[in-house]
């Protein structure tokens, strides 16, 4: 050991070495609830749970909970109101299977519906510390509960309800407007980011049934006995098998941020000085990077980006200069191409083409854009590579990371493509069949043209040059004869 090492170990001696023993008993049952709208002092420990109930696979809970209706701070006439509005009037001679929201007439409890907070918990645990060691449990998730008034839409839709039958006066049904959509068939790339859509996850919640669980109160001795869970069963020194260094250890714990092999090295930025982008405001950067880079995954893209500007505003400007393709974001068309229609057109149709395949060929995309070759070889390049007998492909793999940590945004573009597919094939249709053009005359038919007007102006000018007669012959006719007779007599 050097004289260095040997001085920070005597500046920062080991104060107390303490074991650490990890328990596996809850890893896939321990969570945490979060109450962020109700006060730290003001819990819910104290408070009577009526029901709960939980979704594993989706990590959903929802909690009933009781309300003081006997509280001076209860207003029972609009507990009454609200109960009313929502389960109807009381009917004693009513169907028992109907389920009522409040059963005592009176709004007299809440509902808690969780919210994730986290994707991925395996980096948190919980521990305990007792009698000298350190005990931790792996998380199975972090939720937050808020209050949900989902009960109170069951009110509005009773209300158009009753409002229907108030103005049917007719008994007959009337005649309904049936739509009918065809499914185009879907590519295995377009299914996957479908599977990661805000859409597929809601009904994979839907198709989740709940399950009813029973609430035990943290004094109770069955929560102390499963506290005792908590506790590593086995702390002989014998199962400890790390045989790490104090280097690797911390890596272990906290280790560093994968960055592809399409990381910041690989992003091009062509003259534009990484300084100056960075003082430019936050849209003007994002602009930038993506003009210049072209195609970048959200990754790229924050690693450029100081860490002092939050995602969501960096994914709200990204949003506005860019598409979504692959996974990947793509600087929008009209930024390449500000004065050229056909060609930053020809862009998004190729980019559409992007969306639906992973693979594009380019001859097929050339039969319908109608472009010379050399402008769609260069969008082509801009944009992807190309690979022998497969086609084109973006000039980075498909990232499905950020639809599934993103869904909502995923969704957006979906739909955004949607509305471009009809655009595009209006305007390449219109394209495609121009309006038909007026022959052009030849040169024999114009000269011909040009000597029948002479012809006919010509004749105007001798019929309007030359007087008639009473007899209807002219008078140029008469001196003719006139000399000619004159002629014949002085031959005689």
């Amino acid at each position: 050991m050097t004289d260095s090492k040997l001085i920070k170990n005597e500046e920062d001696p080991v104060v107390k070495e303490i074991p650490v023993y990890l328990s596996q008993t809850l890893a896939d049952k321990l969570y945490i609830f979060q109450y962020p709208i109700r006060p730290a002092s003001q819990g819910y420990d104290n408070a009577t749970f009526i029901k709960t109930a939980i979704k594993p696979e989706n990590q959903e809970i929802e909690i009933e909970v009781a309300l003081n209706s006997n509280s001076a701070n209860y207003d029972q006439s609009m507990g009454e109101q609200i109960a009313l509005n929502i389960d109807g009037p009381f009917d004693k001679y009513g169907d028992e299977n109907d389920e009522r929201m409040f059963e005592s007439h009176i709004m007299d409890k809440i509902v808690l519906q969780s919210s994730k907070t986290m994707s991925d918990c395996s980096n948190y645990s919980i521990g305990i510390f007792q009698d000298g060691e350190l005990h931790i449990t792996p998380l199975n998730g972090i939720v937050q509960l808020r209050p949900q008034f989902d009960y109170l839409d069951k009110d509005k839709k009773q209300g158009k309800n009753a409002g229907k039958k108030q103005g049917d006066d007719s008994d007959e049904e009337e005649a309904k407007q049936v739509n009918v959509t065809f499914a185009r068939q879907k590519t295995e790339l377009s299914k996957k980011i479908r599977e990661q859509s805000f859409q597929a996850h809601a009904k994979k919640k839907l198709e989740e049934q709940w399950i009813q669980t029973d609430y035990r109160d943290s004094l109770s001795s069955q929560a102390e006995l499963t506290r005792l869970d908590m506790f590593c069963p086995s702390t002989e020194a014998s199962i400890n098998n790390l045989k790490l260094t104090p280097k690797e250890y911390l890596q272990f714990l906290a280790p560093p941020v994968k960055v592809d092999e399409h990381s910041r090295s690989n992003i091009p930025l062509h003259g534009t000085s990484l300084n100056y982008i960075r003082t430019l405001p936050l849209l003007d950067q994002v602009r930038t990077i993506m003009k210049d880079a072209k195609v970048m995954s959200f990754l790229q893209l924050r690693s450029i980006i100081s860490q002092e500007h939050e995602t969501s505003a960096i994914l709200k400007y990204l949003q506005q200069v860019a598409v979504l393709v692959q996974g990947n974001w793509v600087v929008n068309s009209d930024l390449v191409y500000p004065k050229d229609e056909l060609m930053y057109r020809a862009r998004d149709y190729i980019l559409l083409s992007f969306t639906e395949n992973e693979y594009v060929n380019r001859k097929a995309i050339s039969a319908v854009i109608k472009l010379p070759a050399e402008e769609i070889k260069e969008i082509f390049n801009n944009l992807g590579r190309s690979k022998q007998k497969k086609g084109w492909q973006l000039i980075i793999p498909p990232d499905t990371d950020f639809p599934t940590r993103h869904p909502e945004i995923a969704q957006r573009q979906e739909m955004l493509w949607e509305a471009k597919r009809k655009q595009l094939k209006e305007a390449m249709g219109a394209q495609n069949h121009p309006p038909p053009r007026q022959r052009r005359k030849s040169n024999r038919e114009s000269v011909g043209a040009e000597n029948e007007e002479r012809n006919v102006g010509r004749g105007r000018k001798t019929l309007r040059d030359s007087s008639t007669s009473d007899d209807g012959t002219s008078d140029t006719v008469k001196v003719k004869k006139s000399n000619r007779s004159r002629k014949a007599s002085e031959a005689t």
